[in-house]
C-alpha cells in the first residue's frame, strides 16, 4: 500500500545519496589504502611513541595523535606491511622484557646504590614512602667498568713524612660485606665444654689417704704396746 506522502522523486533522490556516499566511502578506502601503503610504519609507531610521551600537548597535536592511531589501525586491520610489523613488534617485546629483568637485576657491588650494611644487595631505593619524590624515576644503573687498570706511582710525600700502615688486619667493615658473611663457630669454647672428666682434680684421693695413715699409725701403736706387755 502506497503512503499518501510517498513521492517517488524523493525516494529516487535518496537511494541516490546512498549510492553516492557508498562511492565516496570506497573511493577514501582505496585512497587510504594506497596512501598507507606507502608509508614506513617504523616511523609511524615512532611517531606515535613520541606525541604520547609529550606532556604538554595542545588541541591540534590531540587531533594529530588521533589520526596517526587511526593510520597504525588501519594498517593492522588491511593486513599492510605485515613483514615489517611483525619482526619488528616482536623485537620490541624482546626489549621491553630484558629492560624489565634488567630493572629489577641485583647488582651487588656493581650497583650505585651498593652500601655494605644498608643495601649489599645493590637494590634500586624505594622512593614512595619520602616526602620529597625525584624528578625522574630511579634507573637500576652501575658502575662504569674499567678495562684497563692505570697504576699510578706513589706519592713522594708519603715517603717524606715515613707514614706507616698500622699492624694487624685492617678494620672489618672495610675488608668483609656486612650481613653476608657467616660467622664461624668458636672451636675454643667448644673444646673447653667437651673436657672429659678425667681431667678434673680428684678431692676425695688425700681424704681417703689420710684416714689410711691413722689406721696404719693406730696398728703400729697396738703392736708396741702389746710388746711392752709381754717384756713385763
Amino acid at each position: 500500500m502506497i503512503r499518501g506522502n510517498w513521492n517517488l522523486a524523493d525516494e529516487f533522490k535518496k537511494n541516490e545519496r546512498k549510492q553516492v556516499s557508498k562511492i565516496q566511502q570506497r573511493q577514501k578506502h582505496q585512497h587510504k589504502l594506497a596512501k598507507l601503503s606507502k608509508t614506513d610504519p617504523i616511523k609511524l609507531y615512532y611517531r606515535i611513541e613520541r606525541l604520547e610521551q609529550q606532556q604538554d600537548k595542545s588541541d591540534k597535536d590531540n587531533e594529530y595523535l588521533q589520526s596517526l592511531k587511526d593510520d597504525w589501525s588501519f594498517i593492522e586491520k588491511n593486513n599492510l606491511h605485515s613483514n615489517k610489523i611483525k619482526p619488528f613488534l616482536q623485537e620490541k617485546q624482546k626489549k621491553e622484557k630484558e629492560k624489565l629483568k634488567q630493572q629489577s637485576k641485583l647488582w651487588g657491588l656493581k650497583s650505585v646504590y651498593f652500601n655494605p650494611e644498608l643495601n649489599p644487595l645493590g637494590k634500586v631505593p624505594d622512593v614512595d614512602s619520602l616526602s620529597h619524590q625525584p624528578s625522574q624515576p630511579l634507573q637500576n644503573l652501575t658502575l662504569p667498568l674499567k678495562t684497563k687498570l692505570v697504576k699510578y706511582e706513589p706519592d713522594p710525600l708519603v715517603k717524606e713524612l715515613g707514614i706507616t700502615c698500622p699492624s694487624g688486619e685492617p678494620p672489618r667493615f672495610y675488608k668483609v660485606i656486612q650481613n653476608t658473611s657467616k660467622s664461624k663457630p668458636k672451636k675454643k669454647k667448644e673444646e673447653e665444654e667437651e673436657e672429659p672428666e678425667d681431667a678434673l682434680p680428684n678431692i676425695a684421693d688425700p681424704l681417703k689417704s689420710s684416714d689410711e695413715e691413722d689406721e696404719a699409725n693406730s696398728s703400729e701403736d697396738e703392736q708396741l704396746s702389746a710388746k711392752r706387755v709381754k717384756l713385763s
